[in-house]
């Protein structure tokens, strides 16, 4: 507590500043059309509603929640409780004011940064105030918002802890992995950083690193187990379900690269400059790491915490990638790495520049200046490319114009959604629009693998088909094939989409 405290104190104007501004840059992305809202978030959404209303942790098709972890519907519903109004309309609120904590902390963090160098310090908390990365999961309504903020907490306990290992940091760091692991099922990444870094500790005997790692993988892991627990109760899988990859290992290295070299000014589309730009600094950033541990040089600081993370997360991700399948790489879905390349990356750059002559330092400081130059230009190019288009048009996403206000299907919809007889059953390919602009539950279309969910689709005997063209995802039935195996008649036609109905009851309609 004493630590966040410390953090707290109003003392340096740079890193208020910067707090303030990425609060007002998030506001003002938002301005147009809200907060935005994509499928996962109409998951989160409709979970903190029921939450609300009937304390069960259900989402919009009112089934429980299971590919996704509690805690952010928890933190919605909590908010709804406190404010008495609905996420979608205090979000625009809430999200600038958890980017204005996440970057108010790292100022702060960075203040105790081993490199005390001011200079340095602005660069970098300039460049996470006007990261695009950060800037886009703030400007929606994800779970990476509180994640990114739990991560700097983990790292602040860990290196108190380092430096003073007590149960009662122990016991805080473990909190606060617990509440990660529940927020994003990558937090157990935290866990394996965490766990890492007590096992190699200098300042615990061999006898207390089994104690302690028994305390902090207990009590760091038992809200996931719970969560688990939970959904093995209501589901028949432990994370929803989840296909099998099909992406190598070398792609998704690629693809993880992709994303890194998004962030930085190199040309991603090259196979051979993503491959090797992920898998180099995956290398190095361990490397790193583990000569900083055998050369007992600043093991405990912020730096080196980030350096580990970064590369634990980024084998992470490559490796579940390519075991069970999910979205491509995406800067959301990489986000959390973010924080920790800037500052594990930057920080090596400054240990260089430190350890040559007073000569050759002055170069390498044009050469630093340079490089933080080119990585702040292609942030700010992205920064205003992305406002030119939500200025007009919103948040990419269901609160976007062409969703939100100019699609004909939707317009149709919410003026007509009561015109559905009862009794029928509603399938989507986009199942989440049709709540998020209706309030009605929907069921999804069955994914091309699931023989079970075809089976149960095609024995629908009476049921309706909304079809998005906005949509496009290639996992599910196509229109063509869901029709060519159920005896389906078009009842509306739109310019971007079609309802249809079974045909034995066409006639009626």
């Amino acid at each position: 507590m004493n630590q966040i405290l410390k953090l707290l104190r109003l003392k340096n104007y740079d890193t208020i500043i910067a707090a303030i501004a990425g609060y007002i840059i998030v506001y003002v992305f938002t301005l147009h059309s809200g907060i935005g809202v994509s499928p996962d978030s109409v998951v989160y959404l409709s979970t903190a509603r029921n939450i609300h209303a009937h304390g069960l942790f259900n989402d919009f098709a009112n089934k429980p929640m299971v590919i996704f972890p509690l805690l952010y519907p928890i933190f919605l519903s909590i908010t709804m409780f406190m404010t008495n109004h609905d996420p979608m309309v205090f979000a625009p609120i809430l999200n600038p004011f958890l980017f204005a904590i996440a970057i108010y902390i790292s100022g702060r963090m960075m203040e105790r940064f081993v490199n005390h160098s001011r200079w340095y310090q602005q660069i970098a908390l300039f460049s996470l105030t006007l990261s695009p990365c950060l800037l886009e999961i703030y400007s929606m309504l994800w779970s990476e918002t509180i994640f990114v903020i739990l991560l700097l907490l983990f790292m602040i306990f860990l290196s108190k802890y380092l430096k003073s290992p007590s149960i009662k940091n122990l016991i805080v760091i473990s909190i606060i992995t617990g509440l990660a692991c529940v927020t994003r099922y990558a937090g157990i990444t935290l866990i394996a950083t965490g766990g890492l870094m007590l096992i190699l500790s200098y300042n615990l005997t061999n006898r207390n690193k089994i104690i302690h790692g028994f305390i902090f993988t207990i009590i760091s892991s038992s809200l996931l187990i719970a969560n688990l627990m939970h959904n093995h109760a209501h589901s028949p899988t432990l994370t929803g379900d989840r296909e099998k990859s099909v992406t190598s290992v070398f792609n998704n290295i690629y693809y993880f690269g992709y994303v890194l070299c998004d962030w930085l000014p190199l040309p991603e589309n090259s196979y051979f400059i993503a491959f090797v730009v992920s898998a180099s600094l995956i290398i190095l950033f361990s490397i790193v790491f583990f000569r900083r541990f055998i050369g007992r040089i600043h093991f405990e600081s912020y730096e080196n915490i980030s350096t580990a993370f970064f590369a634990i997360y980024g084998l992470f991700m490559i490796l579940s990638a390519t075991f069970s399948r999910y979205e491509l790489f995406s800067s959301r879905l990489v986000s959390p790495a973010f924080i920790p390349m800037v500052w594990g990356g930057s920080s090596m750059i400054m240990l260089y520049r430190d350890s040559v002559s007073h000569k050759s330092r002055i170069w390498v400081t044009v050469i630093i200046l340079f490089i933080f130059g080119c990585f702040q230009i292609n942030q700010l190019k992205d920064d205003f490319e992305n406002y030119d288009g939500v200025k007009d048009a919103g948040i990419p996403g269901y609160t976007e114009d062409p969703w939100n206000k100019d699609s004909e299907i939707v317009n149709f919809l919410r003026r007509n959604y009561k015109s559905f007889q009862p009794g029928y059953s509603l399938y989507s390919n986009s199942d989440e629009a049709i709540y998020f602009f209706t309030g009605i539950p929907c069921s999804m279309l069955p994914h091309k693998l699931s023989q079970q969910e075809k089976k149960d689709f095609y024995s629908t005997e009476k049921c309706y088909l909304i079809w998005f063209d906005d949509t496009s995802n290639t996992e599910l039935l196509s229109m063509e094939e869901a029709l060519r195996h159920k005896n389906m008649a078009i009842l509306y036609q739109f310019s971007n989409g079609a309802i249809y109905i079974t045909k034995e009851q066409s006639g009626g309609q």
